[in-house]
């Protein structure tokens, strides 16, 4: 693959990355050419009255969201856009599942060679603070905790797109000597997604919580907590066993569990 060109979405190859007893767990794998969203084409298909686990993947997203509804950028050049359906019981706590998705992300990329990739709370993929991708987790109650996660991840980031993005970003393109295979990389983040809320479903954060401190962006470094009313300097202390995380102010531990307020580096 040249950074030029890329395979087209393929169910079959995707498909072929992915243990037939997992798929048998998947109603649908949706695959675009371009969607509003993946999360909402998801969405609207529960609406309809389709409550199966699902997976949608496009080529570009028009409408794509990160937290705080924020825009994701999502050209047509290569990139992953893919969104999971599924339905919790509704008795699931689903406190810190965007730390479990981001875990499972991480573990799947470095099967795939890429090293040293670490999590911003509550669901940013960095290298060396540089954002590689983004989940985005929402959820909607009633007889199941209907659950929608959203992977966006960079393979190749235009200098256009770039320069409308407002913090640092890198792409599979800078990251890799050579690109993995959109298609099959997608097929194993699925493969791993499916594992990983299955294993969440029962067992929640408690075997994640452990594994947090190594993969941790935030660990003990001074940051800036933003909100739409004011900003705070603080010391990123970790997080606790609901996943929320913590941090540190006038020699006063505090925890955050709201995604809406932004995140970044003081130094």
């Amino acid at each position: 693959m040249t950074i030029h060109d890329f395979q087209p979405l393929s169910l079959t190859a995707i498909e072929a990355a992915i243990d037939p007893r997992s798929r048998v767990k998947l109603g649908d794998i949706l695959i675009h050419q371009s969607v509003p969203s993946t999360s909402d084409i998801l969405w609207q298909r529960f609406s309809e009255g389709q409550i199966s686990p699902a997976i949608c993947l496009s080529e570009t997203q028009t409408a794509g969201r990160g937290r705080r509804g924020d825009l994701w950028h999502s050209p047509s050049v290569g990139n992953l856009y893919l969104s999971i359906f599924w339905p919790f019981p509704a008795e699931t706590m689903s406190e810190g599942l965007s730390i479990a998705v981001g875990i499972s992300l991480i573990k799947t990329l470095k099967t795939e060679g890429i090293n040293d990739l670490q999590l911003k709370w509550p669901n940013d993929v960095l290298y060396k603070r540089q954002k590689l991708a983004g989940i985005l987790v929402e959820s909607r109650f009633g007889k199941n905790q209907n659950t929608v996660v959203g992977i966006g991840l960079n393979f190749k980031l235009p200098t256009a797109t770039q320069n409308k993005i407002h913090q640092p970003t890198t792409s599979l393109q800078q990251l890799c000597t050579e690109i993995p295979c959109r298609n099959g990389l997608a097929g194993k983040i699925i493969q791993n997604m499916i594992t990983t809320l299955e294993h969440f479903q029962h067992r929640g954060l408690t075997d994640f919580i452990p594994q947090w401190p190594q993969y941790d962006a935030l660990a003990n470094h001074p940051v800036t907590l933003i909100s739409d009313k004011d900003s705070l300097n603080v010391i990123a202390r970790g997080i606790n066993e609901r996943g929320e995380l913590r941090y540190e102010h006038e020699n006063t531990l505090h925890t955050l569990s709201n995604s809406h307020v932004s995140i970044r580096f003081s130094s």
